[in-house]
């Protein structure tokens, strides 16, 4: 009876040590496998966050340099507007002097204006009575340019030049045409010749009479028969009627061209 009542007490001993004892192994299974789970854990979020700084860095550097070569251009850039303000600057001081110049040459240069003006109005109203009536529109182109204040003093200066020039190349020119003069108070139409500016011989057109105009008198006169052959010789070369010759005139001797 004895065995009996023990053998169960036993067994039943005997099962309940191995299930405690289980328990205690699964306990210190985990207590042994968390620190390592926590410790890959931890390695692989220090990797991550390692991985996610470097590409963080990588863009920070990349910045950083275009940050730098922007700077780089942009000083550059200020440089050049530098230089480029001090070359306007320079060439604004320039025109400023200029234009100061300009000014003061244009109050000298009117009154020279204006004295060229009144003598080429006079020679034109007191010289050699030639071509009047094509110079004296041209005086009157000169008056009107003149008395505009709207006209530049260049365009003002460049006119009176452009008339001055057609004056002096009268100088240097021949040319006999046909008008209506007045001699001793009787009118007629005679042929004229023109020597230069020197000047103005006229024959009538019968060619038996002849003469030259007297600037200080301001009328025509009459010359001697004898010069009637040279002026007639005079005229057919300025019509180019004969070629040039050496031609015998009250003013002396010369080519005429």
């Amino acid at each position: 009876m004895r065995w009996k009542s023990i053998l169960p007490l036993f067994i039943a001993g005997s099962l309940f040590i191995p299930a405690g004892f289980s328990y205690s192994s699964n306990a210190a299974q985990q207590r042994i496998e968390q620190p390592v789970r926590q410790s890959i854990e931890t390695r692989q979020a220090t990797q991550k966050a390692q991985e996610q700084w470097r590409l963080e860095k990588e863009k920070l550097v990349a910045r950083f340099e275009a940050l730098e070569q922007k700077a780089k251009q942009l000083t550059e850039q200020k440089e050049e507007l530098n230089r480029q303000i001090a070359s306007a600057r320079t060439r604004i001081s320039a025109k400023e002097k200029q234009l100061a110049d300009i000014e003061e040459i244009s109050s000298q240069i009117l009154p020279f204006i204006h004295d060229i003006f009144n003598a080429l109005k006079s020679q034109v109203a007191d010289g050699h009575p030639f071509l009047t009536d094509e110079r004296q529109e041209r005086i009157h182109r000169l008056e009107t340019i003149m008395a505009d204040p709207d006209v530049e003093i260049s365009e003002k200066y460049r006119k009176i030049m452009e008339a001055l020039l057609v004056e002096a190349e009268y100088g240097f020119t021949i040319e006999t045409y046909q008008e209506t003069i007045t001699i001793d108070g009787q009118t007629m139409l005679v042929d004229i010749f023109r020597l230069g500016r020197i000047s103005l011989f006229y024959q009538s057109l019968d060619r038996k009479r002849c003469g030259f105009y007297h600037t200080a008198d301001g009328a025509w006169r009459d010359l001697a028969k004898g010069h009637n052959l040279a002026i007639q010789t005079a005229i057919d070369i300025a019509a180019k009627r004969r070629p040039i010759e050496l031609l015998n005139l009250p003013v002396g001797r010369m080519v005429a061209q």
